[in-house]
């Protein structure tokens, strides 16, 4: 009877169990050996197709979940209809001077010399060379700065190779789309040209469509997006949402393909097309070049499409903030925004943005007015301000000591040593240098503890550092600097004990030292300056800032070193946790280069109760 029929199996087996049992249920088949009969194969084939039928219907039903999805095609349509379009490879920016020396040129000299798109450079990283060129025309008068020479300052360039493709149009075609036939193309270097046809010498500049606001018939916008086969296409209005091309214009695609971030970090250039017939040219870097990135990913797609439609393009929280950025600027490595309600201290009325670039530590100044000026133009509430601040970097200076059993291995100490080593940076790679990322103690012994069967426990001591770079000239009193650490410093109630130390400094001809002093009535602690002599501290400067332990904060003033001293001094402290969590425009990285680590032998896993005798501790601070 039909009622005997399980449909709600999957496995192979249990689908051909299932369709046996439902057989000898009729009285055909009720005395049929099924396994030794050619209605076995039968079965098989049919229990096969329910199988993979089964299979086809709940794979193409997770291909229509964005979350779920694994064809990439389908991962784009989805996030298509959430108003997301996935970022292209992006091709490494630099910003340099190029100079045009005619001091030894013969004959008339023009007025102004233009320096075209596209002209090329060279450069060369980790032996590979590279080709970079201009992506903006631009003009420069003649001695207009220095005689006989042109100077375009502020150029902007990018690596890759220009390329052009042409397509006519062809209305009998319904929604014709015009493809960029290279999968490393940047789609921020496109522009998209109309002209009425192949003998027509004036174009229509078309821009990207962004925003409904002010569309209309004869907008001169295009389209763009990713299509199934992973390629990036233009199309256009349809004459209601957008300018209609005319049957038979021709549209120029003009863009650079690249190779992404290969070429980031290149700083030294050279002109490899001569600019208006002349060849004496000097390049100035002022930016290296950073922001070159892959295509963006499957999770990525994921993460920031929903984040995007959230925000429908309006800037009002600090989360729309973060997703528009994120969908617009290239050059992120880790991004924190917050509003000013929730600042130190508040200001009602702004947001706050703090970016990490991928190569650099800081944004460029040109990165943070193309950001206030061209992404966030138009999105912002007007009763909002956008501030970008640079990146508030806390370093760490870990002492790591372990124990263990060399007869659990056949490595040696150095050896040990190094995976230690390496244990440590791959943390700080993987968990650190981003504004989530927290400095959780346990997890990083636990990775010591894992990184070989030998080691039976690790001790991690960390402490806080900043660098300061102060003037030493002698006419300048105001050298000032505001230190805030990501955690309230360890204070071990005596008074006599510095809370913070530093490296060496020359003042008044003497070596000398920061230390600090409790302030009567008080639980912030006045910074002085200090000279050993005889093994006991002098005070030098009695008030040069303030500590307020509680807030992690160090003000320095009144100090200026001599010329000969050394150009920066590093500021220590012990923080009161051993857990570490950045806020607002915070980061904590751990410099690899202040990572000491102490190996030991641990005597009870070698010699039991007996080891016990040698058997050795770490102190809780230095």
């Amino acid at each position: 009877m039909a009622t005997n029929l399980n449909v709600t199996e999957l496995d192979f087996d249990q689908i051909k169990k299932n369709l046996k049992n439902y057989l000898k249920t009729q009285t055909e088949f009720s005395s049929h050996d099924f396994e030794g009969s050619g209605l076995s194969s039968l079965l098989d084939v049919l229990a096969y197709n329910t199988h993979y039928n089964a299979m086809a219907a709940h794979f193409a039903l997770n291909e229509a979940f964005l979350d779920s999805a694994q064809i990439r095609g389908n991962i784009v349509t989805r996030a298509k209809l959430l108003g997301y379009i996935p970022r292209s490879v992006l091709a490494p920016r630099a910003q340099v001077t190029i100079t045009v020396d005619v001091t030894n040129e013969q004959g008339n000299k023009p007025a102004s010399l233009t320096l075209p798109r596209g002209a090329k450079l060279t450069t060369q990283v980790d032996g590979r060379n590279y080709r970079y060129i201009v992506l903006n025309e631009q003009s420069a008068v003649l001695g207009e700065t220095v005689a006989n020479k042109y100077i375009f300052p502020n150029v902007v360039i990018a690596e890759g190779t220009r390329k052009k493709l042409l397509y006519r149009v062809d209305n009998d075609i319904e929604n014709q789309k015009y493809q960029i036939s290279d999968d490393d193309a940047d789609t921020s270097t496109l522009r998209v040209l109309i002209q009425a046809n192949e003998s027509s010498t004036s174009y229509d500049n078309y821009t990207k469509f962004e925003s409904l606001i002010n569309v209309n018939s004869s907008s001169r916008v295009y389209y763009l997006q990713e299509n199934s086969n992973e390629y990036f296409e233009v199309y256009f209005g349809d004459g209601v949402t957008g300018k209609k091309p005319l049957n038979n214009n021709i549209v120029t695609l003009d863009y650079l393909f690249t190779n992404g971030p290969d070429s980031n970090g290149a700083n030294l250039f050279t002109m490899v097309d001569n600019i208006g017939g002349y060849s004496s040219i000097a390049i100035t870097t002022l930016t290296k070049s950073d922001g070159g990135t892959v295509k963006e990913t499957n999770e990525s797609i994921r993460f920031n499409a929903p984040l995007t439609f959230t925000s429908q393009n309006r800037a009002v929280t600090s989360d729309d903030y973060r997703a528009i950025i994120q969908k617009e600027f290239t050059n992120i490595n880790s991004i924190s925004t917050w509003g000013g309600e929730d600042n130190d201290p508040p200001d009602y009325g702004s947001i706050y943005i703090s970016i990490k670039p991928l190569v650099n530590e800081t944004l460029t100044a040109t990165e943070k007015t193309e950001i206030m000026n061209t992404i966030l133009k138009g999105k912002s509430v007007v009763s909002i301000t956008p501030v970008i601040v640079d990146p508030n970097f806390t370093y760490l200076d870990l002492d790591v000591a372990f124990k263990y059993n060399p007869n659990l291995t056949d490595r040696s100490p150095v050896e040990l040593t190094a995976v230690v080593r390496d244990t440590v940076s791959d943390y700080n790679f993987n968990e650190l240098n981003k504004f989530d990322g927290v400095f959780r103690h346990s997890q990083l012994l636990k990775a010591i503890d894992n990184a070989d069967p030998s080691i039976q426990n690790s001790n991690v001591r960390p402490y806080m550092f900043m660098t300061i770079t102060p003037n030493k000239a002698a006419s300048n009193k105001d050298n000032n600097f505001n230190l805030q650490f990501t955690s309230p410093f360890f204070s071990s109630g005596s008074s006599t004990n510095f809370i913070i130390s530093s490296t060496m400094w020359k003042y008044a001809g003497e070596e000398v030292y920061f230390g600090d002093i409790p302030i009567t009535g008080s639980t912030n602690r006045q910074v002085m300056v200090y000279k050993v002599v005889n093994g006991e501290n002098v005070t030098v400067i009695n008030n040069a800032g303030t500590i307020d332990v509680q807030k992690g904060t160090i003000s320095l003033n009144n100090f200026v070193p001599d010329n000969d001293s050394v150009d920066t001094i590093r500021i220590t402290v012990v923080p009161n946790s051993l857990d570490l969590a950045p806020k607002r425009d915070q980061l904590i990285a751990i410099d690899p280069l202040r990572v000491q680590i102490t190996p030991s032998i641990d005597t009870i896993s070698v010699a039991g109760s007996s080891g016990t005798i040698d058997y050795s501790t770490t102190a809780r601070l230095r």
